[in-house]
C-alpha cells in the first residue's frame, strides 16, 4: 500500500500539467474565429525540446515520469481489486491544491476518506491473499495424491515424497550435519524458482522440514526428486514472490557430500 501511495501521490504532479493546460485552453478559447485566431496569437508558443532550459527539462521529466508511476498504480488497483479511480479528478483536485483554490472536501473529510480507502484496499489484499492460500493448498493436495500413484514414488509418515533416480553408497548425514549438494527447485506448474549453478553447501538443521528428513535418508551420491509438502516447506509464509504461499515444492537434487569442519579447513 505504501509504494502505491507514494507513486500516487507523486504522479499527481504529471497528470496536474494536463489540467493546467486544459483550464488554460479554456481560457483562451472565444465564441468566434476571429476570437480564436488572437487567442492563438497571444498564447505562450509551445516550446521545442531544443529550447527547454535544464529546470524546464527537469520539470517535463518528473511530470512524464510521476505519470508512468500513477497510471501503472491506478491500472493495478483496478486490475487487482476492481477499484476504478477517475483520473481527471484527480488532476483537478491537484491543480485546486497547487493553485491554492479551495478543493471539494475538507481536509478532514479528505484525510477521512482516505483512511476508509486504506482499510478497504487492505481488506480486499487480505481476502485475496485468503483465497489464493486455500486454492494453492487445495492444488497442492491433489498433485501429491495424484504423484503418490506414480511407479518409484516413496511416501514417508509425515507426507513427504521422494523418488530415487540414482542411490548412492556413501555415509549418510545427520540433523547436525553439513551438505554439499547441487539442486533445482520448482512449483508444480514446472516455474523454476531456485537453482544451483554450483554445489553449494548446507547446514541441514537449518533448511525446511522436507529436506531435514529427507537428506537424512540418502547416502552421499543419491541423486533424487523431493516432493515436499506445503506444511514441510514455507506454509503461507513464502520468502520469495517467485514461491506461492502453501505451494508443493519440487525438487531435483543431488547429495555430493558430507562437508566435515575439518574437510573444510583443508580448502
Amino acid at each position: 500500500m505504501k509504494k502505491l501511495s507514494l507513486s500516487i501521490l507523486a504522479s499527481l504532479v504529471a497528470l496536474s500539467v494536463s489540467a493546467c493546460d486544459l483550464d488554460n485552453s479554456k481560457a483562451q478559447t472565444a465564441d468566434t474565429a476571429t476570437a480564436n485566431n488572437t487567442a492563438e496569437k497571444t498564447a505562450p508558443a509551445k516550446k521545442e525540446a531544443s529550447d527547454l532550459t535544464f529546470n524546464d527539462k527537469v520539470a517535463v521529466s518528473m511530470g512524464y515520469f510521476y505519470g508512468q508511476n500513477i497510471a501503472k498504480g491506478l491500472d493495478d488497483l483496478n486490475k487487482e481489486f476492481s477499484v476504478s479511480i477517475d483520473k481527471n479528478l484527480i488532476a483537478k483536485s491537484f491543480n485546486e491544491a497547487i493553485n491554492g483554490k479551495e478543493p471539494a472536501l475538507s481536509e478532514e473529510d479528505m484525510q477521512a476518506t482516505m483512511q476508509e480507502f486504506d482499510q478497504i484496499i487492505r481488506k480486499k489484499a487480505e481476502e485475496k491473499r485468503v483465497a489464493e492460500d486455500e486454492k494453492n493448498l487445495k492444488a497442492g493436495q491433489e498433485f501429491l495424491e495424484k504423484n503418490k500413484a506414480n511407479e518409484g514414488v516413496v511416501v514417508t509418515d509425515s507426507g513427504l515424497q521422494y523418488k530415487i533416480i540414482t542411490k548412492g553408497t556413501g555415509a549418510t548425514p545427520t540433523v547436525n550435519d553439513t551438505i554439499r549438494v547441487t539442486y533445482r527447485g520448482t512449483t508444480i506448474d514446472g516455474n523454476v524458482f531456485d537453482e544451483s549453478k554450483q554445489p553449494v553447501e548446507f547446514k541441514l538443521s537449518q533448511v525446511v522440514k522436507g529436506w531435514i528428513e529427507a537428506f537424512q535418508l540418502f547416502p552421499v551420491g543419491t541423486k533424487a526428486t523431493l516432493y515436499i509438502p506445503a506444511n514441510l516447506a514455507y506454509g503461507d509464509h513464502s520468502p520469495s514472490p517467485a514461491i506461492p504461499n502453501n505451494a508443493v515444492l519440487i525438487f531435483d537434487v543431488e547429495l555430493l557430500d558430507i562437508v566435515s569442519p575439518e574437510n573444510k579447513e583443508a580448502k
